[in-house]
């Protein structure tokens, strides 16, 4: 008799937590990166197009709405090859928000567009400011593939737009800009 009740209570727990999964609203994730990026540097009146590749991460928090929207918000750490300003400053942290709209084919593949906005930041010594801000602007494409409900791997694309923040040093103002492609692959996991 205890056998059974225990058997009947771990198979309901089971039934449970499969059903709750189904339905989960919420996940997160992590990406790994890698980018080819075209800084355009403006000094003055010399203007020079510099190529610089990055790697990083990305940890993010989402919800899944109806129809196959979905809205995250992100933390993201980016690592240039070469330092932007000088030979002391190559990370970019950003934040910021994707919406995403899936495509389902099969129950477990989606392929995927998305539009995306964030903001980050660079520490800089020396130069009129301590930080050089960034806004950038995104819109990629990839592939889901949910392995089971609570469980998803990722693979896309995006193209980027970024603006940095102009900083003065003594030689006069430099302007950024920088267009990016990054290619990531990442999971998501649903609670």
């Amino acid at each position: 008799m205890k056998n059974l009740v225990l058997i009947s209570l771990l198979s309901l727990g089971l039934f449970t937590t499969s059903a709750v999964a189904e339905e989960s609203r919420f996940y997160t994730g992590l990406d790994l990166f890698s980018s080819t990026n075209t800084f355009k540097e403006k000094l003055g009146s010399v203007s020079v197009d510099v190529d610089d590749d990055s790697d990083g991460f990305k940890l993010k928090l989402g919800t899944v709405l109806n129809e196959g929207w979905r809205v995250q918000g992100y933390y993201q750490r980016e690592i240039y090859d070469i330092p932007v300003y000088d030979n002391t400053n190559d990370v970019l942290n950003e934040i910021g928000v994707d919406v995403i709209k899936g495509f389902e084919v099969t129950p477990e593949f989606n392929p995927f567009l998305q539009a995306g906005m964030g903001l980050g930041w660079m520490d800089v010594e020396g130069y009129s400011n301590n930080t050089a801000n960034t806004l950038s602007l995104k819109i990629g494409a990839g592939v889901m593939y949910a392995f089971t409900p609570t469980f998803e791997a990722i693979i896309g694309i995006d193209l980027q737009y970024r603006d940095w923040e102009d900083v003065e040093t003594i030689f006069g103002t430099i302007e950024l800009s920088e267009t990016t492609t990054k290619l990531y692959i990442g999971a998501n996991i649903h609670f």
